[in-house]
């Protein structure tokens, strides 16, 4: 499967702690009663903060994602929930912090103080797990059954319509797939990707939602709405889903090229080389716009030999593509500061 890629961004969690106080390192050691101060600093150190993400209608959600962010809107720590839904964070410093749940576009927040005792709370997603039918049957994700088999076969001619430029028999194939199976994670992150090549992104991003819904451990749904999310230049959420389809799906050449985009566009450029090496690692052959893009990274950090290495090496595979004059300039930029 293809789709098209676009500039994106990727940030790094960011983990901090408080520094101790400042203490002089040559003054005797202190005699008499513990100092108050000293003992709330201690105390500090055990703060823990606990909770659990349910649905609409009270249902535990597995692999929320959950951040702590502090008064000015950075992440301070990160995880997901487990199967019963729950979470829990050792050694949070006392404060004010806003807790936030996502899973795709969904999100639930709410502001704590920590002070010294252990905090627990409940976050409540605006997601439901029960079916729009009115017949209450639980949705089921497909990681806990087996996708029926005309479903699979459905989608697989979708495909090979598609790759054949027959979009009218490739829609026709996919509506059938999700006739069969509405939950059909795999077919719901096609027709999103379908929607993507013909910008309606807003459309995209509800089926990669569904298809989330369905099955939370999908590593390409995520990695599909972050490139969707970067076409929108949404790149906080691109980062958030694009590090969650990195961790479900660690061989994904495209999770890697998507997060470098992501370094890129923030202006992280080291770090952005390590995700186009990854890619490139996990390719089994050349992708030339991954030349191109490590050469904007080396040209970040003035590494203009090994950027013109990198835009020569496109140029040799594309050398009158839509990116070739680009590419020709920055070659000429690369070269004028040797």
């Amino acid at each position: 499967m293809s789709y098209r890629l676009a500039v994106l961004s990727l940030g790094f969690v960011v983990f901090s702690i408080c520094g101790a106080a400042q203490m002089d390192p040559f003054s005797p050691p202190r005699l008499g009663p513990p100092n108050p101060h000293d003992q709330a600093m201690a105390h500090e150190m055990f703060n823990s903060l606990s909770g659990s993400v349910v649905s609409a209608d009270n249902k535990p959600l597995e692999n929320v994602h959950i951040e702590i962010r502090s008064g000015n809107g950075s992440t301070l720590y990160s995880a997901y929930t487990n199967s019963s839904g729950t979470f829990e964070f050792q050694q949070i410093s006392s404060g004010t912090y806003d807790v936030v749940a996502s899973s795709g576009i969904a999100q639930a927040q709410q502001r704590i103080d920590v002070n010294g005792m252990p905090s627990n709370i409940v976050l409540r997603m605006p997601v439901r797990t029960t079916a729009d039918d009115g017949n209450g049957r639980s949705s089921v994700s497909v990681s806990q059954y087996q996708v029926p088999e005309k479903a699979r076969v459905a989608l697989q001619k979708a495909r090979e319509a598609n790759a054949k430029g027959k979009r009218e028999e490739a829609q026709k194939q996919l509506d059938k797939a999700l006739e069969i199976d509405p939950r059909y994670a795999d077919a719901l992150t096609f027709r999103g990707v379908l929607k993507m090549d013909a910008n309606d992104l807003p459309g995209a991003i509800a089926d990669l939602q569904d298809a989330i819904s369905a099955d939370g451990n999908y590593g390409l749904a995520y990695i599909v709405m972050g490139a969707v999310f970067n076409i929108e230049l949404k790149f906080d959420d691109a980062i958030r889903v694009l590090e969650r389809g990195q961790s479900l799906s660690p061989d994904s050449w495209q999770a890697y090229f998507e997060m470098g985009k992501a370094l890129l566009a923030k202006g992280q450029y080291e770090a952005s080389l390590r995700q186009f090496d990854r890619a490139q690692t996990l390719l089994a052959n050349d992708v030339p716009v991954i030349h191109l893009a490590k050469a904007r990274a080396l040209l970040g950090v003035r590494n203009y030999p090994d950027a013109a290495t990198e835009l020569q090496a496109f140029l040799a595979k594309e050398p009158q593509g839509p990116r070739s004059q680009e590419a020709q300039k920055l070659l000429a930029q690369a070269e004028g500061h040797f």
